[in-house]
């Protein structure tokens, strides 16, 4: 009996965080938000300290008011930094399918709305040296890839249950391409840490304009 009982919580304890992961803080400041011809989407990062070789968790909520379904490629996720921005930029979805089979396609519907949660390694290489002149990575932002026109792929969507994901036809990729969609979200400021010392490294502790705007969002 004590043993069903304690399935039974932790079973319970696991939904209750699961359900908890799985939604964007609106008054959170480490959030970002970007609208775009009917979608809306919102972004929270879970984390505000980054470091090379760590990962960017983020909660993201695509709100679809368009008259037609969309869908993301939810687990092809990447990361790039622009040095001159201070910015590292977090990908999730493709533009370019990687690879002969379609990628996994999380569909919202018309006047859907869908929450995520992914993690994205950070590929950000700083000199071993440290020197006061290094501009460190400041800003995160989120970029969501979306494809906009679903039907050519509808009968590949509907193959997603098999264990193989359908290989993509020659004749869909341009297809692919040309109904994608790059979403850019603000950036948000962060903390970079290099793993040699506890101390912030770019000063980042300065208040988040989001915060300085009194909480806009």
């Amino acid at each position: 009996m004590k043993s069903k009982t304690f399935l039974l919580i932790a079973a319970s304890t696991f939904l209750y965080i699961s359900a908890y992961a799985a939604r964007v803080d609106m008054n959170d400041p480490r959030r970002a938000l970007a609208t775009d011809d009917d979608l809306r989407i919102d972004a929270q990062l879970l984390n505000d300290t980054i470091g090379s070789g760590s990962t960017v968790s983020v909660t993201y909520q695509v709100q679809n008011d368009s008259p037609r379904p969309v869908a993301i490629a939810n687990k092809i996720i990447d990361s790039s930094y622009d040095p001159e921005s201070l910015t590292v930029t977090v990908s999730i979805g493709s533009e370019i399918p990687d690879g002969p089979t379609m990628p996994r396609l999380c569909v919202v519907k018309a006047g859907e709305k869908r929450t995520f949660s992914t993690a994205v390694p950070v590929h950000v290489v700083m000199p071993a040296t440290r020197s006061p002149f290094l501009a460190y990575p400041r800003y995160v932002q989120v970029k969501v890839i979306v494809l906009r026109d679903i039907a050519p792929f509808s009968d590949l969507i509907a193959r997603q249950r098999d264990t193989v994901q359908p290989p993509l036809p020659d004749a869909l990729f341009e297809t692919w391409i040309q109904n994608n969609d790059a979403i850019f979200l603000n950036a948000i400021p962060v903390h970079w840490k290099d793993g040699r010392s506890p101390a912030d490294q770019n000063g980042a502790d300065v208040a988040s304009p989001i915060r300085q705007a009194g909480g806009m969002f």
